[in-house]
């Protein structure tokens, strides 16, 4: 996310590439910390601040809006005792990419329920559903709360990310992208009402349409999963020094 790294590697004199001799990381490493799409862990911090002799929090952007890192992102089956995040509540400040941060909460990928999308410990920035500007179409990314039973029953059983999309029996579903095989391919978000019987609503239901916006979403009581939001940007973990 947004930091002041690239101002105080200039005013110590440094390139990207003695930055990143000093702190044995690649300059790609170092391009990626400064632009925001590396997140900039206490590790990091560290490491920055010896080299360029400052204190961590000299590297952080203060004021403005910040995005709250609120949930995690995990199947019913994993490990977490539950789905919030303890507070106080890290906080990210938003990258210049991030338009209207306000509108705006992250998840931590804890577990391995979307690492055909993103890998565990990436941190996903998602539009609030309720904020959204633009209409919902069929292949967004988006996290949905799914709830043991339905919405008005409370219960939340898992947090999922996936894909957006509609059957052609015009239920609302998420496309999970998993290599955990004991993860449904689909998660039912809402079902379709019934419209009535008959040969040629029969087969009106089963007709893709057109228009693949979602422009009738609105949270019911009855629904299987919520809609939390829709993916505006992501910071995948390390994977190299």
């Amino acid at each position: 996310m947004a930091n002041h790294l690239t101002t105080i590697r200039e005013r110590r004199g440094l390139s990207v590439d003695q930055l990143a001799r000093l702190v044995g990381a690649s300059r790609s490493k170092i391009y990626k910390l400064e632009n925001g799409s590396q997140r900039l862990t206490d590790v990091w911090l560290t490491r920055l601040a010896t080299a360029l002799d400052a204190a961590p929090a000299d590297f952080l952007t203060a004021g403005g809006p910040s995005v709250p890192v609120s949930h995690y992102i995990s199947a019913a089956f994993s490990d977490l005792a539950g789905f919030d995040m303890p507070r106080p509540l890290e906080q990210l400040s938003p990258s210049r990419g991030l338009s209207r941060p306000e509108d705006c909460f992250a998840c931590e990928v804890h577990d391995d329920s979307c690492d055909g999308i993103y890998p565990r410990g990436s941190l996903v920035i998602l539009r609030r559903q309720d904020r959204l500007q633009t209409v919902m179409k069929q292949g967004d990314r988006i996290v949905v709360r799914h709830f043991s039973n339905s919405m008005g029953d409370g219960g939340v059983m898992e947090i999922l990310l996936g894909y957006l999309d509609r059957t052609i029996t015009g239920d609302l579903v998420l496309l999970t992208r998993s290599s955990n095989r004991q993860l449904p391919n689909a998660v039912t978000i809402r079902r379709a009402p019934d419209t009535g019987s008959g040969l040629r609503d029969a087969q009106g239901r089963f007709e893709r349409p057109d228009d693949t916006s979602i422009s009738d979403y609105q949270a019911q009581a009855n629904d299987q999963a919520e809609i939390m939001g829709v993916v505006a940007m992501v910071i995948q973990p390390e994977t190299a020094a």
